[in-house]
């Protein structure tokens, strides 16, 4: 982990913003993580890490909303309508040009590169005169391990499951 949080405090830097621990630490949680993570499996990644940092629930939320704002994290809403936050495919200061998948059966949401030319296919489906300057997008089915059975059995466990990463 400690060359991924040299990497997120050179992050925080390139922002020319103050770099505090909180930023760092956050960041860096979210960079390690394979899929966008609600803020509460933030805070419990930070507690279960090597240095168990504990941070109040509004500091996290400040921090999560600082790195969106700096472009360094974005976040998406979760089936649950709750925010999932992400470092991967996030440019700063640029907008969001990627997608996400949700799987159906576990809820997993995982980010994805969006492949090139698709930011024009999506702009040729707009009503004349209409321009976008970003997109968000969702594809929603079934994740590799639920694929091939390895998922919960019943959609309502993954929800559940969702529930208590929160």
């Amino acid at each position: 982990m400690a060359s991924t949080v040299e990497h997120a405090r050179q992050r925080v830097r390139s922002t020319g913003a103050r770099v505090t621990g909180a930023r760092v630490r956050v960041l860096a949680v979210l960079m390690q993580a394979d899929e966008a993570l609600a803020h509460t499996e933030v805070q419990r990644r930070l507690e279960q890490g090597e240095h168990h940092e504990v941070l109040d629930r509004v500091t996290l939320y400040r921090v999560l909303d600082w790195l969106v704002e700096a472009g360094l994290a974005h976040r998406v809403a979760g089936p649950d309508r709750a925010w999932r936050y992400s470092a991967q495919g996030s440019a700063p200061a640029g907008p969001v040009r990627h997608g996400h998948f949700r799987c159906r059966h576990c809820e997993r949401v995982v980010c994805m590169d969006a492949p090139p030319g698709l930011e024009g296919s999506l702009q040729d489906m707009l009503p004349e005169g209409f321009r976008s300057d970003a997109f968000e997008l969702t594809l929603l089915g079934q994740c590799a391990a639920c694929a091939a059975g390895s998922g919960t059995v019943d959609a309502r466990a993954g929800a559940h499951l969702v529930e208590s990463r929160d």
